[in-house]
């Protein structure tokens, strides 16, 4: 029987949209309907691409105040 192998991953931190190396923060974004989805990005991108959001998936996250 073969032993399970471990590899280590390394990321990078960097914006996955624009590639910016030198922000502060990134935020994992998740949606089922981006083309950036499971990705790091950074405020400006986050913003954009959560702006694009159907309202339904905009409603499940937490700090979306539903209208």
């Amino acid at each position: 029987m073969p032993k399970p192998s471990t590899r280590v991953k390394i990321l990078a931190y960097m914006c996955a949209k624009c590639f910016r190396t030198d922000a502060d923060k990134l935020a994992w974004f998740f949606s089922s309907t981006s083309v950036f989805s499971d990705c790091l990005l950074c405020k400006q991108c986050f913003k954009q691409s959560f702006n694009q959001l159907p309202q339904t998936e905009k409603e499940e996250w937490s700090f979306y105040e539903k209208k």
